[in-house]
């Protein structure tokens, strides 16, 4: 048998083969004859240390999901109407009443009317009467164009032919604010394109030379500027707005202007009247 095994293996493999089997004879041997039906056992049981200190608490965690809505309640019973009067009652209409006018009344002189409702009254007082004012500007109704106040405007008319060479027309000047007086044929003048007067200046060079497009008068005096369409119209005269015939002059309320021409055409301008108390 060996001789087969030293052929096959050699001398030293047959030699490790024999030392395999003795290991594993004696480890059986030693399982078998253990006390504790070949458990291991510790020598000795280790010793338990001191308990460690409290940890740090950790942070919170996630918000759970929310759970499912609760079932619906059931509807409250009906309140109770409450009374007129009483707390939590119906409303009360609103009542107005005159405060009697008198220096012990809640409102003194000039009365009031007082508001009562279920809450506090309320007391609305009159107002009181103010002082006088001061006269009115004698520019209001029923007065009069005072001194040194000047209106003014504007006129316009045709010219027909009265007679072969001869071609007039008439044109109302209205004063919106009458005067305090008549005016007499002195004191109507009537300027003529690129024509001039000095008593249809009032002084205030800050307007610029009287025009028909800058219109003035001197106190006292009433003045019609004049253009014509086509130029060369002759102007006659401002007469007096009266029943009579051509009275020189102009009325309170204003006065008629004649225009004389040489052809047929067209006049027009405007006035200014500037107020003198008598």
């Amino acid at each position: 048998m060996f001789s087969s095994l030293r052929t096959r293996f050699g001398v030293p493999g047959v030699i490790s083969v024999i030392a395999l089997v003795f290991a594993m004879f004696g480890g059986a041997y030693a399982a078998s004859n253990s006390s504790d039906n070949g458990k291991a056992t510790a020598s000795a049981k280790a010793k338990k240390g001191p308990k460690g200190p409290k940890g740090a608490t950790g942070p919170a965690g996630p918000a759970g999901p929310a759970g499912p809505a609760g079932a619906k309640g059931d509807n409250g019973a009906n309140g109770v109407n409450g009374s007129n009067g009483a707390a939590g009652s119906n409303g009360i209409s609103v009542a107005v009443s005159d405060v009697e006018s008198n220096p012990a009344g809640e409102c003194g002189l000039p009365g009031g009317i007082k508001v009562s409702s279920a809450s506090p009254d309320a007391v609305v007082c009159n107002g009181e009467d103010g002082t006088d004012g001061t006269n009115g500007s004698p520019w209001a109704a029923g007065g009069t164009l005072p001194s040194g106040s000047t209106e003014t405007g504007s006129w316009t008319m045709l010219l027909s032919e009265l007679e072969p060479g001869l071609f007039a027309g008439e044109a109302a000047l209205s004063f919106p604010i009458p005067l305090a007086a008549e005016l007499g044929a002195t004191k109507v003048k009537v300027v003529a394109p690129s024509g001039s007067d000095v008593d249809c200046d009032d002084g205030n060079a800050t307007n610029g030379a009287p025009s028909v497009t800058n219109p003035e008068a001197a106190n006292g005096y009433a003045c019609a500027f004049v253009a014509t369409e086509p130029p060369g119209v002759v102007t006659r005269v401002l007469a007096k707005a009266s029943a009579a015939a051509l009275n020189p002059g102009a009325a309170k309320s204003g006065a008629r202007l004649f225009v004389v021409g040489t052809e047929a055409g067209t006049a027009y301008g405007t006035f200014a009247v500037t107020g003198l108390t008598p």
